[in-house]
């Protein structure tokens, strides 16, 4: 009778709504909730988390995202996860599967049996700050073809950008240091939207070199610009010089170890900026962490940019801390 009542509570996919005032969604900011019956997750897991549980070294290897896995029982428990994917097919005649068909509007169920959807997710569906997920297929042969055709990428990037509008409320919701901000603008024709607590730690014109941070745990970013750009070639080898020579002069002679550097591009408002994360140390002392650092020129100000962010926080994780400081450093903005 129990199992009868549970299934009726259960909200139905889409349909209903969940009202304007919802919880903050809770729990692990990288755990995917994933609610999925074993057979299917054993025929699925390899595809689907080589495209999604990327790993960092922070200097221990951190997971960007990780899947988590729970019983139909405790639905109730993790619906308000901040991560939540329940992943099932139509032709599922097990209880997990069932389960989550009883939550399935008509509507949806039109949608996948006509191969027009697989994939479906809402954010802020039952909490504020959640990225609520469903994968459901007419079996598990399209499933996976899915998965490995197009769905592993679509999925996380729906994590990640969940991931990172969560993060961003959380860093902006209460306040922030406007006044740091205009003040840094006014002087230096650029500037970033800094969260409570961030400080200008120090200062040098003469280098154009702003050093930026809050304590608990320690968190630095470093600003360096030079007027103009077209006429030097900015690549890794040139970032990873710069790096050196910023941390020789400012940083306490701390060093990069050039092996577990990884390159990419990022996308801020439509700009392509260049980014290295990898691993800062000192030669004496036990210090060392992440980092990430931003370069690119600038068209408006004509200058070329660089923002390193460190991280030092001994004994934690902390690869959500340096993504906080990613999200910072993507606030960059020359006008207003």
């Amino acid at each position: 009778m129990k199992k009868y009542i549970f299934l009726i509570l259960l909200p139905v996919w889409i349909v209903l709504s969940c009202g304007e005032h919802k919880p903050l969604a809770g729990g692990s900011d990288i755990a995917i909730m994933t609610l999925v019956n074993d057979g299917l997750w054993e025929y699925i897991q390899e595809d689907l988390r080589s495209r999604v549980e990327y790993e960092i070294r922070t200097p221990q290897i951190e997971q960007l995202f990780y899947f988590s896995r729970f019983e139909p029982e405790d639905y109730r428990q993790h619906r308000n996860s901040k991560l939540v994917i329940l992943i099932a097919t139509l032709d599922g005649n097990d209880r997990v599967s069932k389960f989550i068909q009883a939550s399935l509007s008509e509507s949806l169920r039109e949608q996948v049996a006509s191969g027009e959807r697989i994939f479906f997710y809402e954010y802020d569906k039952f909490a504020r700050r959640q990225t609520y997920m469903l994968l459901l297929a007419n079996n598990r042969e399209a499933l996976l073809e899915y998965i490995k055709e197009e769905g592993g990428r679509a999925f996380y990037q729906a994590v990640n950008r969940g991931f990172l509008n969560s993060q961003f409320e959380q860093l902006y919701h209460t306040a922030e240091e406007k006044e740091l901000s205009d003040a840094i603008f006014d002087q230096f024709g650029f500037s970033f939207r800094f969260p409570v607590d961030y400080q200008l730690l120090e200062m040098d014109t003469a280098r154009n070199i702003l050093l930026f941070g809050r304590a608990r745990p320690q968190r630095n970013i470093l600003v360096y610009w030079y007027e103009g750009g077209f006429n030097r070639v900015i690549d890794q080898e040139w970032a990873l010089r710069m790096k050196y020579w910023l941390m020789q002069n400012m940083m306490d002679r701390i060093y990069v170890e050039r092996s577990y550097a990884r390159y990419r591009t990022v996308e801020w408002g439509g700009v392509i900026v260049h980014n290295i994360r990898g691993l800062w140390g000192h030669p004496t002392k036990l210090l060392g962490g992440p980092f990430s650092m931003f370069y690119f020129y600038d068209g408006v100000t004509d200058r070329t940019y660089i923002i390193d962010c460190m991280l030092f926080a001994p004994g934690e994780s902390k690869a959500v801390y340096l993504r906080q400081m990613e999200i910072i450093a993507s606030t960059f903005y020359t006008a207003k």
